[in-house]
């Protein structure tokens, strides 16, 4: 779609950024004979094929159908790993994706699984929203995660365009500039809809935003989008789940996919935000939602990350520069402007919501920033290039199948990893900061000091 359609026919664009799944686990098995054989999928291309990885006592494991559920374990996925798990040949210049096996391996201590986590694939039965989403609207081929590294440098990509920090951190996160002030230079209005702790907790620089109207609850989405004039309606909503890694959990379970939480909580949650999304018909008609996640979480992919540099920027807390993208994960555009059951193979990572934002609402040609730009350059395209100039007149029905997933329930988790020590410590340097009037904006405070 071009800008000049663009501008006319988008008036909300919706960004949904879930947590730690690749391609291939939750929709390489589209392309499989016994689920459609969708030749438009860049899926697994069979079950015993060329896409194995070798053990560490190489034994070659192939991907296989599971069932969802807990997982064992979290899969590894800071730089080292990653670097592992894309397997780069130096003699043939490409990465193999040939050792997600053996970084797994090494970071849980076992070896021999014939079935180990990272080359399990999930079938409809598990997926019934996300099959909705792949058979209604459109799957992104090949979206990738910004860098091949972990969380919370690939939602800074995404929120910033770069990222001061290559790994996740156990304190708060650099107080770098935020897309709200991108927005908001150019009286664009924004929302934030959270349906627990906001990633936005993590950032010294945006607790004052948190306390304010721009972040809301996610059960305040329904009212708003029945209710609200157009004068106040936001033009940019980011929808946040409830994280595993946050320390509060006041519905008893998060619903963000990172393991080893099920991906039952994530169907959900996403049938919620659709559902919601489309009960207003004339905003749902102007409306572009995206769907995506973070960073592949150690699960297997077998299409090679692209070629993008990412220089370390000025004032960053590491040295060594990124090469490439990170590992591809699902993806979707859902929107009024994509039609039925179609693919995009257009490279696309975080930024390409970022360069969106740009073509609506930037300057003439002005793009979002330099650092976006030269991802443009290197190949990364425009969220725009998946859109089709004539708008849809059926909103599809999700469907209405129970969706049933086991977790244990914890209001509070005593935080064990970097990104739970991470949201602990901002909690509590929020309270310090606010004190009542930070209980009062942010429930979960309250039962984390009262625990």
């Amino acid at each position: 779609m071009d800008v000049a359609s663009l501008r006319t026919s988008i008036k909300t664009v919706v960004a949904v950024l879930l947590e730690n799944r690749s391609f291939d686990p939750k929709l390489g098995h589209l392309s499989l004979p016994e689920f459609g054989g969708r030749a438009d999928i860049e899926g697994v291309p069979s079950l015993q094929g060329s896409v194995g990885n070798p053990s560490s006592s190489n034994v070659v494991i192939y991907p296989f159908l599971g069932n969802d559920g807990p997982l064992p374990t979290d899969l590894p996925h800071e730089r080292p790993y990653v670097a592992q798990q894309l397997a780069y040949a130096s003699v043939a210049r490409k990465f193999t994706m040939t050792g997600f096996v053996k970084a797994y391996e090494a970071f849980t201590g076992t070896s021999g699984a014939a079935q180990p986590s990272p080359m399990m694939l999930l079938t409809p039965k598990d997926l019934p929203v996300s099959s909705f989403f792949a058979k209604q609207y459109l799957v992104c081929n090949r979206w990738f995660a910004p860098l091949p590294t972990s969380t919370q440098p690939n939602r800074l990509v995404a929120m910033s365009g770069y990222t001061l920090i290559d790994s996740t951190k156990s304190g708060l996160l650099p107080n770098q500039d935020v897309v709200f002030d991108w927005l908001e230079a150019r009286g664009i209005r924004w929302r934030v809809y959270s349906a627990g702790l906001s990633f936005f907790t993590l950032m010294e620089s945006q607790w004052g935003r948190l306390l304010g109207p721009n972040f809301r609850r996610l059960s305040a989405l329904s009212h708003d989008i029945q209710n609200e004039p157009d004068s106040t309606w936001p033009q940019v909503i980011f929808i946040e789940p409830d994280y595993e890694d946050t320390p509060v959990h006041l519905s008893g379970h998060a619903c963000d996919n990172h393991p080893p939480l099920a991906v039952a909580f994530g169907e959900s949650f996403l049938r919620q935000v659709y559902q919601t999304l489309t009960s207003s018909p004339s905003r749902w008609g102007n409306m572009v939602a995206i769907v995506t996640h973070d960073e592949h979480g150690g699960f297997f992919d077998h299409v090679a990350p692209i070629s993008v540099p990412s220089p370390v920027p000025s004032g960053a807390s590491y040295a060594t520069a990124f090469e490439s993208t990170g590992v591809r994960v699902p993806a979707f555009v859902i929107s009024p402007f994509v039609s039925p059951s179609s693919t995009s193979d257009v490279a696309l990572d975080h930024t390409s919501i970022l360069q969106l934002f740009a073509e609506l609402f930037g300057e003439g040609d002005e793009p979002y920033s330099s650092m976006v730009d030269a991802r443009r350059l290197a190949g990364v395209g425009s969220v725009s290039q998946v859109l089709v100039n004539t708008a849809r007149s059926d909103v599809p029905v999700e469907p209405a199948q129970g969706i049933m997933g086991m977790a244990v329930l914890q209001t509070t988790v005593e935080p064990q990893t970097d990104s739970q020590k991470a949201f602990a410590t901002a909690i509590e340097g929020i309270a310090t900061k606010y004190g009542a009037e930070a209980t009062r904006g942010i429930p979960e405070i309250a039962h984390w000091l009262g625990r």
